[in-house]
């Protein structure tokens, strides 16, 4: 997901749909893979929220963010107990 811009905040609207839209049916095979994703989900709605008040988007941003620490927790907690890999 590096090719995606840090500061969401200079995208309009329609740009961050599009730049989600991009993202949403990459294949991710590793949950480090998709905790990136949500780590990106989370960014993409709380900057909606934010400009909106919207607190549909700001609920997405929230789940997207526990998704994305749970996952990582399990990354850690997979490689703490196996050196490594997943």
């Amino acid at each position: 997901m590096s090719q995606n811009p840090e500061d969401l905040s200079a995208l309009s609207g329609p740009e961050l749909v599009r730049v989600f839209l991009a993202e949403y049916d990459k294949p991710r095979t590793t949950k480090a893979e998709r905790a990136e994703f949500f780590d990106f989900k989370s960014r993409i709605f709380a900057v909606i929220a934010e400009r909106d008040g919207n607190p549909d988007a700001a609920r997405f941003a929230a789940c997207a963010r526990a998704d994305s620490d749970l996952l990582w927790a399990e990354v850690a907690a997979n490689e703490a107990l196996n050196g490594g890999g997943e």
